[in-house]
């Protein structure tokens, strides 16, 4: 691989880490109630460019409205260089090209949670529904994100028919599954920012409370799906990957074992009533197991076709 593909493959996974960043400090926004740190004003902050004297908030929204203004610079100077060094149709142009639209989006969700005042304490059916959305758009952007970089860095990209195979059926399935997971994760995550527990025994009573919000009733959903998704997803990545490269299976053991990590990080963070340091954790470890899949999913996809062994060589 030239020079110049290297420097491009290079930014592609920096986009990328700096991306999944910027998510993490939208969990810091939601978490701390910051989002309505700047006002109902949107790409300014408190109707200024420069707020004066902020307070706490302020600084917190601020701040992460600076990191995602970086990183839509990032990507659109990504997808303007793969225009440039990818000819029409090749799979890295198309991936940066649906990382650009997929940050447009990402900030026309966030530009509507704040002029229409879904932060800070709302509680309305327009938030219930634009948070998982946005949740939602984050993984597609973070899966061209991840897809750009893994074949700009010179990784065999899947042919049609392997993508359109059983295989890769049953991958795509994967990761609809994860994807539902995180859906319900959003919602959970809302429902601590807006209904806090002071700690786990008050939390399981306030599920179970006949008269509780329905954001609250719905907290026990996310822990069934995490688990039997989970289990379902490790499961799928070691039979599926039986038999594949070294780097494949790599990957796979890695997915695995974050996947188990993340159940330990999802107890902890129950227990403890869901405090922000661990909310970050477990939104860090839910964005690497994501990422890990993608990756296990295209390098598996990218290998030549096993061909099945003759029966004249079993014997």
């Amino acid at each position: 691989m030239d020079r110049t593909r290297t420097r491009f493959s290079d930014l592609a996974w920096a986009v990328l880490t700096f991306t999944v960043l910027v998510v993490l400090g939208g969990a810091i926004v939601r978490a701390t109630g910051s989002g309505d740190g700047c006002g109902e004003s949107w790409p300014v902050c408190a109707d200024r460019i420069f707020p004066a004297n902020p307070g706490i908030e302020t600084v917190i929204e601020y701040g992460h409205r600076l990191m995602s203004a970086a990183a839509i610079a990032g990507i659109v100077v990504l997808f303007l260089w793969a225009r440039r060094l990818y000819g029409r149709g090749d799979r890295v142009r198309r991936a940066a090209s649906a990382a650009a639209l997929l940050i447009v989006v990402e900030s026309l969700i966030g530009a509507s949670l704040v002029l229409f005042g879904w932060v800070g304490d709302d509680a309305s059916i327009g938030r219930m529904l634009v948070v998982p959305l946005h949740l939602i758009n984050t993984m597609f952007l973070l899966a061209a994100l991840t897809f750009t970089a893994w074949w700009a860095t010179g990784y065999p990209q899947p042919p049609r028919e392997a993508v359109r195979s059983p295989r890769g059926k049953r991958l795509a399935l994967g990761a609809g599954a994860l994807v539902l997971v995180a859906t319900a994760g959003a919602l959970n995550a809302l429902a601590d920012t807006l209904y806090p527990s002071d700690d786990f025994v008050s939390g399981v009573r306030d599920e179970l409370a006949g008269g509780a919000p329905f954001l609250v009733q719905a907290r026990v959903l996310h822990p069934v799906l995490a688990i039997l998704i989970g289990l379902a997803v490790a499961a799928l990545v070691v039979n599926i990957g039986a038999g594949s490269s070294d780097r494949t299976r790599l990957l796979g053991r890695a997915v695995v074992g974050l996947v188990i990590a993340q159940f330990a990080l999802g107890v902890i963070n129950v227990l403890l009533a869901t405090p922000l340091e661990t909310q970050v954790f477990h939104l860090a470890m839910a964005n690497g197991i994501w990422i890990g899949y993608l990756l296990f999913s295209a390098s598996l996809l990218g290998e030549p076709a096993r061909s099945p062994t003759p029966i004249s060589a079993q014997s």
